[in-house]
């Protein structure tokens, strides 16, 4: 029974092994997990009071070169609608743990990617005026973009054994998510304001986004996610058999993701980028909880088969989604734990 204890006790980081007995455990990991950021739509602005502003240089402009004072282009943002996919990351890597018989230290790096789907549409009219007279144009836009995610996970944690059913535990953990997309453009409008704004100018009137082979634009984008967490809590656990223990890890964690820069590359028929454009992000300070569950069982005196279930749920208190707009991971992970 005590063997059990130690090696369950070293795979949670509990610290229930001696420091003679357990002073290093090692081991591989492999997990699946599914981050529902892309589902996440507070963002946008299909769900908020639609924006109606004048574009003040493209009025200026109009006015200088027509002579109407009275000329003014006001653009009205009808919002977006958002279809994504949930990503789920298969992930490798692998832990160590030391410490003594109170105090234990676990260090966990882990590495995967996954894919997901996102189709954004959105709507908006220009308004162009002058005296009585109005000329509008409606436009709705369509991205399609295929997104490949790699996901980086760094985390400490330090547990102190408070009795031989519980421990208090505390740490640091980070996450990167580096995100690259290829995809399509597709803008549908009339051509009233755009003409009028070429004939004005003396310009040619912009051609649309579909090239002499029906093609839409085509599109690649990038941006890089970090968060920094520190968190705090408890674990209770139960011998269930002479060679199993049940677990149970309850955290609370604050994080904190800044500011990002989300990139768009236009691109040309042989793949060379026409414009970029840049979009920022705001920073993100979140709260909640971060719980697993799950059992470790005991192989020999030196090997432990540990799996559970993990998820962490990150509520805004700051940024661009609302409180209850909340970004989940979760999912499953399966260790070997070895001792030295």
């Amino acid at each position: 029974m005590q063997r059990s204890y130690v090696m369950a006790g070293a795979v949670l980081a509990t610290a229930l092994a001696t420091p003679a007995q357990a002073d290093v455990v090692i081991g591989p990991r492999v997990s699946y997990y599914f981050d529902n950021s892309n589902l996440r739509t507070s963002d946008l602005d299909g769900l908020r009071d639609a924006l109606q502003v004048i574009d003040a240089d493209l009025t200026g402009q109009l006015r200088e070169a027509s002579g109407f004072d009275d000329l003014t282009v006001e653009v009205q943002d009808n919002g977006s609608a958002s279809n994504s996919d949930q990503v789920g990351f298969a992930m490798v890597g692998g832990m160590v743990n030391f410490g003594g018989d109170r105090d234990r230290f676990t260090v966990t790096a882990m590495y995967g990617s996954g894919e997901a789907g996102t189709e954004l549409v959105s709507s908006r009219n220009v308004t162009l005026s002058v005296a009585d007279v109005q000329f509008t144009e409606l436009s709705i836009i369509q991205t399609v973009t295929a997104e490949e995610v790699d996901r980086l996970d760094l985390e400490l944690t330090w547990q102190r054994r408070v009795s031989e059913n519980f421990a208090i535990s505390a740490g640091a953990r980070y996450e990167r998510l580096a995100v690259t997309g290829a995809g399509t453009l597709v803008i549908q409008q009339n051509d009233e304001v755009r003409q009028f704004v070429a004939d004005v100018l003396g310009e040619d009137a912009p051609t649309r986004n579909i090239d002499a082979l029906g093609r839409p634009d085509r599109i690649a984008t990038e941006r890089s996610l970090e968060t920094f967490s520190g968190r705090a809590g408890v674990t209770a656990f139960v011998p269930f058999s002479a060679h199993a223990v049940a677990f149970f890890n309850g955290m609370v964690h604050a994080s904190h993701q800044p500011a990002s820069t989300f990139e768009t590359r236009f691109l040309g028929f042989d793949e060379e980028t026409l414009r970029v454009e840049e979009r920022r992000d705001a920073a993100e300070t979140s709260i909640g909880p971060d719980f697993a569950v799950g059992a470790q069982f005991i192989l020999t005196d030196s090997i432990a088969l540990d799996i559970r279930y993990r998820a962490i749920m990150f509520f805004p208190l700051s940024g661009d989604f609302d409180f209850g707009d909340s970004r989940v991971n979760h999912g499953v992970n399966l260790g070997v734990s070895l001792r030295l």
